[in-house]
């Protein structure tokens, strides 16, 4: 028994020295080495994978805003805000520049720690691609808007010219309509004046003291002076208004030259007579003055 024991402990205190050995030879700490590396690099690739991680989701969230802005430009450019689409635009590119640089800067990480994710490779392609195709749409949207703004500046210019125009034409419009208005006064004037008459209804007396007819002598009775008449002595009338002439007399005497058929002398109420024009340019062609005699 004695004997059994002293192997054990013999075989324990071998395994002893043998252990301490491992542990001091330079294998085993060419292992410990090893093992600490690749831990550190584990650690530090987990740190990259969850930056990378965290870049990709940066420029999703910055895509997505890209996709609601576009749509803002598209309405704002319909309701011509076109000064406004184009800073969002501006707003945009400063945004993509921005993503393609965190791209640049992701595949350069992933390069130097040697990431070999295929998955994630191919995330990072396709956020390139997606920010290549926003940049080429977002540039030709730029150009059509600068294009649009081109257009809307000439027909702006167009829209002046217009109103120019229209500004002219109704000046001259007035000039013309008052013009107008100065010849359409000239024309009544002048109708007025061809259709204007002169009446004088009077005593003989009367008629001789204003001269219009002479004095009458034992045998020669008064008639029509040959001078010119003094129109303020006689009402002016309107030879197309005027059908009829009160007379206020029992026995008036035309003394200015009439032809008999364009008019009659008719009795009203109380005997007074009424001198009523039968043909009016008839009356008034010989004469444009009715002087008739009262008593």
């Amino acid at each position: 028994m004695r004997t059994k024991i002293s192997i054990v402990c013999a075989f324990g205190a071998l395994l002893f020295v043998t252990s301490c050995n491992v542990e001091r030879s330079d294998k085993y700490q060419a292992l410990l080495a090893e093992r600490d590396s690749l831990y550190t690099e584990a650690v530090a690739a987990k740190g990259g994978f969850d930056q990378a991680l965290n870049t990709i989701n940066e420029i999703e969230s910055a895509l997505e805003s890209v996709r609601a802005q576009e749509n803002i430009i598209m309405m704002e450019n319909q309701e011509g805000n076109t000064n406004k689409a184009v800073s969002e635009i501006n707003a945009i590119q400063q945004t993509l520049q921005e993503n393609r640089q965190k791209i640049e800067n992701l595949e350069k990480q992933l390069a130097e720690q040697g990431a070999t994710s295929k998955a994630l490779n191919q995330t990072v392609s396709r956020l390139k691609k997606q920010l290549e195709e926003k940049d080429t749409y977002i540039a030709s949207l730029k150009d059509e808007l600068q294009q649009s703004k081109a257009q809307i500046a000439t027909l702006n210019d167009q829209v002046t010219d217009l109103s120019n125009n229209i500004n002219e034409l109704n000046s001259n419009l007035d000039v013309m309509t008052v013009q107008n208005a100065a010849q359409q006064a000239t024309i009544e004037n002048q109708d007025a004046m061809l259709n204007t008459v002169w009446v004088c209804v009077a005593p003989q007396q009367t008629l001789v003291d204003k001269g219009i007819l002479s004095k009458g002598g034992l045998f020669k009775s008064s008639e029509l002076t040959k001078q010119g008449y003094d129109k303020s002595q006689f009402a002016e009338i309107d030879k197309r208004e005027v059908e009829s002439i009160p007379l206020n007399t029992k026995k008036p005497t035309i003394m200015t030259s009439h032809p008999e058929s364009s008019y009659q002398i008719v009795e009203v109420e109380g005997g007074n007579k009424v001198l009523e024009i039968l043909d009016k340019e008839s009356f008034w062609s010989i004469s444009n003055y009715l002087v008739v005699s009262i008593k």
